[in-house]
């Protein structure tokens, strides 16, 4: 009877050992089908051919994207191209100041305007002033007959630069960086250059002047009317407005307000480098200060800041003689402002 037992007792240790692994082998497979997987499965691989990836100078930001930027973002930095340029224009007349301003492509009015005025004062004592007009694509019904005419104003006055995004309110941010894509490339011979909306009134003396007493030349130098904690517009029914979400902080940091501000020639170029970071808003004088805090540079105030004027009081004279860079009505009201200050027959 004791040896039937020891037998018993030793059949039953494996088989019982046995039922309890196979229990848990079966909790462990139904544990292992219930819980996510903790880590990637292994990738297919791939057997096509591996495709190039495209020469790309600014990797930060993918310039091949093509998605819509949304509503207050610009599609910028991409690969665009200028189709028509003036890319000796520098090199041949060494300029001191070279003055680009932003106009719609249709807009002739406003560069006959500026050309007849202003525009036309090459030479301020022995300083040579360049100006050129920043353009982008007209997308009408007109548009190959208006990129014709274009071209035949480009061969005539060799002033235009036009590069190949859609020319809109929304996109002067795009207008802006091409401009310093273009100083960048084409324009370090000049000491300063200078971005001017079109319906300012330019007193091109008194801006050689005050450019003339920056001696010697500046680096990291931005001027013109700054603007200081200016607030973010939150508000949906103003055209300035950003949500939260674009740009989170109350205030902007400094900028110089975009009717009219001045660089020196070291800036473009850091402008490109950092837009490789900044996503681009639309508010593109904003956005020049979003570049400039990550630079660390602050934007100066002029030597005489009363010269720049953006709310203007009504015309005088002498007094508007006295000014750089005053905001007018339009083109047609500016031109008309130029040729009361230069006529001889009441000076001041």
């Amino acid at each position: 009877m004791y040896y039937n037992k020891s037998v018993l007792f030793f059949l039953l240790v494996p088989g019982t050992s046995l039922l309890l692994y196979l229990s848990y082998s079966y909790m462990t497979l139904g544990q292992y089908k219930k819980e996510p997987q903790r880590y990637p499965l292994p990738k297919r691989q791939n057997t096509t051919a591996p495709k190039k990836d495209p020469v790309t100078e600014e990797p930060e930001i993918d310039q091949e994207v093509q998605e819509d930027p949304g509503l207050y973002h610009v599609a910028y930095p991409r690969k665009y191209k200028f189709i028509i340029d003036q890319p000796k224009i520098c090199e041949e007349q060494k300029p001191f100041v070279v003055i680009i301003v932003p106009v719609p492509p249709w807009d002739l009015e406003a560069r006959s305007g500026i050309r007849r005025t202003w525009g036309g004062e090459k030479l301020i004592g022995d300083k040579v002033v360049l100006v050129l007009f920043m353009i982008g694509l007209h997308n009408g019904n007109d548009q190959e007959t208006l990129q014709e005419k274009l071209q035949n104003e480009s061969q005539q006055y060799k002033d235009l630069l036009q590069s190949n995004f859609l020319d809109s309110y929304k996109n002067l941010t795009i207008k802006t960086m091409m401009m310093m894509e273009w100083l960048s490339r084409s324009c370090q011979q000049a000491s300063f250059a200078v971005k001017v909306d079109a319906d300012v009134l330019v007193n091109t003396n008194n801006l050689i002047n005050m450019l003339v007493s920056l001696n010697p030349v500046p680096t990291n130098y931005m001027t013109g009317l700054v603007w200081y904690g200016n607030i973010v517009i939150r508000n949906p029914l103003n055209k300035f407005y950003l949500p939260y979400d674009v740009y989170p902080k109350d205030t902007y940091p400094p900028y110089p307000l975009g009717m009219c501000y001045i660089i020196s020639l070291d800036l473009p170029q850091k402008f490109i480098q950092e837009s490789k970071h900044i996503k681009a808003i639309f508010i593109e004088d904003a956005y020049l200060g979003l570049c400039l805090e990550r630079m660390g540079i602050v934007p100066s105030h002029p030597p005489h800041i009363e010269q720049f004027v953006v709310n203007p009081p009504q015309y005088n004279r002498c007094y508007y003689s006295g000014l750089i860079a005053i905001l007018t009505g339009n083109t047609n009201q500016m031109a008309s402002y130029w040729t009361d200050i230069h006529s001889t027959s009441n000076p001041c």
